[in-house]
């Protein structure tokens, strides 16, 4: 067999995947990989290889199964940290990772922890990550620290097709997570407490980041952090959304990329100077000599940049090239490429969904699959010696083959996790890699080298590289101004992406074909079935969308606040509120509520609905505002003081959006069968603007009720009892069969008059997992109870997604696979 390692590879990819997602036992597991290792043991001593092969295969299958479920679905031990969550604790740790500083907060990783309680002390196992907000003392690896902190355990978005956050620090081994906001709250006990060697990597780097602070602006500064030494949360967010519209953000995070740069430059280096003597030529081969130095510089410069996960999985493959042309082995890449992943994945198969991993490994392949193919086509073959002009021609043709291989084979991966596509990706790549990666990234080792040395070499190098990121980033400017630089796209489906590398391959082997002369029908058809595949699958899913038996409502899980989605009868589509934190850093429009929709393949809003603009339902429509085509606008008028609300009128304006203010003396507006009808406030609120949150603000809140046939929803905003008694005196049928708890469940809300005229069939509490305001309250679930209304809760059940034709109502929910009773459904709806 001429590649033996892919086959490997995918037997162990498919026990990772049926281990991720099935729930197989280990007994079961394990004896099956004892019957594999009898049918290896005699499949060596008859000296059968076929068999030992396909044994081989098996056994690394059942491996890929136990490892993932071992790593991922183990039991926390009796004294795991996680354990004590829920509670204010005082904890006594090692801070086990460089911190990652950013603007706002710096992140320090805590293990070999000990809790302070009631006077005992109680060794714990596991990892805390702990925020320290507004940076409020200086941190380094190995301090010893003290920390009074409530821990709390890590939650999901639990939306359709949303991020497992909670997985993703399970697979890191962070099983609880803490913040602190007053000095007095934290304090290091001792220093240097990590092991010897790490300590003296962290002074050095320390060393360095003080060196490129000191002589080098921002934000020139943090981009060379991000490159020399891995660490790119201090890029601001501007420059790092430029580089993402420009395509370009790969050169932020230390990959496969960099680490090739670097031991490329450093093989012609070697290779350069052993041929300078003509003992080391006819002693050594210069090839194999030059590879084998390679390797010191690369690992160095791995410790240098932090040893983050994506620059070891990096190194390993790197290294894997190297090894393979240590051993005559370096026309074979595909199976070098391979035997790096399959050793990735052995030691930490979480890795196979680390999207770093998947883009690294995918783009390397499409490089070595496609660029024959392209570099073919853009070479013209020429008689006599190829001039100086011809070889850098042909240089530059090489490497736009390799950009285009590269872009062609992690498009639908950044579509599927990022949601953009960039027009300008190929662009950028042939004016910035240049720049950064055989300029300054060059510059950086130079300095990385010389700081303890040479002053003069080292700030040189600095101001030297800071130069050419100067340059970088107006090109990046000039790109990222272009409004068709980027556009946002639906996530495609795991068929689509399928079928897309399907795709893919088959026109590089047709192209293949034509040039060699040798036309293949085959491929044709197959071509020309997938031209088939992605026009149907178009159509469905614009006819999906267009459903005229049903109404659709979505109760978005996003923490403490309210996200709610209204799919017509037709297509017409309403977003009300947009969910939102009071704390900056994290954008609910951004990171919850458009991947959602993204995933829902909608683009198209046709109405956005501001209840009131509180935070929590305000935060997230900036970014739907921007993101997404907008049809119209509705709030009730009101103005807020909140620098978010000033970005979501200045979206509002910028784009042309219809601003409609709307109340109860609003008409009842139709949408085909469906009737929305607008209970409160009594009148449109102009002319006022709200400072602080308050409960009369949240009285002003839009309510609507809407009605589909003899099916009813009723959303009330965060109202209070007041308006309540007020909608209950008004003599309207406030009848519904799901409501939205008002106000998160809050025990100045839900009355029980109030609920006695809507007399919900289902209630559904938007609230943040182990909020601090206490929602929803235990007086408000009591009253829910009473009235013998189901409740769901998106705290606990995830999304809750209702469906109707008028008459039946079925609800689901994303309730997490760790908490029972996953879904329900409810029929014969009353009118």
């Amino acid at each position: 067999m001429q590649k033996p390692i892919i086959p490997l590879l995918i037997a162990i990819i498919a026990g990772i995947i049926i281990g991720n997602y099935t729930g197989i036992s280990n007994t079961f597991i394990l004896s099956f990989s004892l019957a594999a290792l009898i049918l290896l043991f005699f499949s060596f001593i008859r000296m059968n290889y076929r068999l030992l092969f396909f044994g081989l295969l098996f056994l690394l299958f059942l491996f890929g199964i136990l490892n993932t479920r071992v790593s991922l679905y183990q039991k926390p031990a009796k004294n795991d940290i996680s354990l004590y969550t829920g509670h204010e604790v005082v904890i006594h740790g090692l801070v086990c990772k460089s911190p990652e500083t950013s603007p706002s907060k710096t992140s320090l990783i805590i293990e070999k922890m000990k809790i302070i309680q009631k006077k005992e002390v109680i060794p714990v196992v596991g990892r805390v990550s702990l925020s320290v907000k507004n940076n409020l003392r200086t941190f380094e690896y190995g301090d010893y620290i003290k920390a009074k902190t409530r821990l709390r355990r890590p939650h999901n978005f639990n939306n359709p097709g949303g991020f497992d956050y909670k997985r993703y620090l399970h697979s890191r081994g962070i099983s609880a997570l803490g913040s602190i906001r007053q000095p007095s709250n934290i304090v290091v006990l001792r220093k240097n407490r990590g092991s010897y060697l790490k300590t003296k990597i962290e002074r050095y780097r320390s060393h360095l980041r003080r060196g490129i602070l000191d002589m080098s602006p921002s934000p020139e500064g943090s981009i060379l952090q991000a490159l020399i030494l891995g660490e790119k949360k201090g890029v601001p967010e501007d420059i790092r959304e430029k580089f993402n519209r420009t395509g370009i953000s790969h050169m932020l995070a230390i990959s496969g990329l960099h680490i090739g740069i670097i031991a490329t430059l450093f093989f012609f280096l070697a290779a350069g100077l052993m041929k300078s003597s003509e003992y080391l030529l006819l002693r050594f081969n210069i090839k194999k000599a030059s590879a084998l130095f390679v390797v010191i510089p690369i690992v160095g410069y791995a410790f240098i940049s932090g040893l983050g996960i994506s620059t070891i999985r990096a190194t390993i493959m790197i290294l894997s090239f190297l090894a393979a042309l240590l051993l005559g082995r370096e026309r074979d890449l595909l199976n070098t490429l391979a035997f790096a992943a399959l050793i990735i994945l052995i030691f930490s198969p979480s890795s196979l969904f680390d999207i770093s991993f998947q883009l690294s490994f995918i783009a390397v392949t499409a490089i070595l699959v496609i660029t024959p193919t392209l570099n073919a086509l853009f070479s013209r073959k020429s008689e006599g010696p190829p001039s100086p002009c011809k070889k850098i021609l042909s240089s530059f043709f090489l490497f736009l083959a390799v950009s285009i291989s590269a872009i062609a084979g992690t498009a639908p991966l950044i579509a599927f996790y990022f949601n953009r596509i960039s027009t300008v990706t190929l662009i950028s790549n042939v004016f910035i890699i240049p720049l950064l990666g055989f300029l300054v990234l060059p510059a950086g080792i130079v300095f990385i080298i010389s700081a303890p040395l040479s002053t003069i070499v080292s700030t040189f190098m600095i101001k030297f590289a800071s130069f050419f990121v100067g340059i970088s980033l107006s090109i990046i400017d000039v790109l990222a101004s272009f409004s068709i630089a980027s556009f946002s796209v639906t996530t495609p489906t795991i068929m689509e992406i399928i079928v897309y590398y399907l795709f893919v391959i088959t026109t590089i082997k047709l192209v293949e074909s034509v040039r060699t002369g040798k036309k293949s029908v085959l491929l044709q058809i197959v071509l020309a079935v997938i031209v088939i595949f992605f026009l149907a699958d178009i159509s469905y899913v614009n006819l999906k969308g267009r459903n005229p038996n049903h109404l659709t409502a979505t109760f978005i899980d996003v923490g403490q606040g309210n996200a709610s989605l209204i799919e017509f009868p037709g297509g017409r589509k309403m977003l009300v509120d947009g969910g939102g934190f009071y704390t900056k850093g994290f954008d609910v429009g951004k990171y919850v509520v458009a991947p959602f929709l993204w995933r829902q393949r909608i683009k198209k809003l046709d109405i956005v609905v501001l209840t009131h603009p509180d935070q929590d339902h305000l935060g997230g429509l900036v970014y739907i505002l921007n993101n997404f085509d907008v049809g119209e606008v509705w709030s009730n008028g009101e103005k807020s003081a909140l620098e978010t609300y000033r970005y979501f009128a200045q979206a509002i304006r910028e784009h042309n959006v219809p601003h409609r203010i709307i109340s109860r003396k609003t008409p009842d507006m139709l949408l085909g069968d469906t009737v929305i009808k607008i209970l409160n406030p009594p009148e449109p609120i102009v002319d006022k603007e709200t400072g602080v949150p308050t409960f009369s603000s949240n009285d002003n809140g839009l309510v609507m009720k809407i009605t589909f046939r003899n099916a009813s929803i009723l959303l009330p905003a965060d109202i209070s009892e007041e308006v309540e008694k007020r909608l209950v005196m008004s003599g309207d049928n406030l009848k519904s069969n799901v409501i939205l708890a008002p106000h998160h469940g809050s025990y100045r809300s839900s009355s029980p008059s109030f609920l006695e005229r809507v007399r919900p069939d289902i209630v559904v509490v938007s609230c943040g997992f182990e909020n601090v305001a206490g929602f929803p309250h235990n007086d408000a679930i009591e009253r829910y109870e009473q009235s013998n209304a189901r409740i769901f809760r998106t705290d606990l059940d995830g999304a809750v997604i209702m469906k109707t034709d008028g008459e039946d109502i079925e609800i689901t929910s994303q309730r997490p696979s760790d908490i029972p009773n996953k879904g329900q459904s409810y029929s014969d709806v009353d009118s």
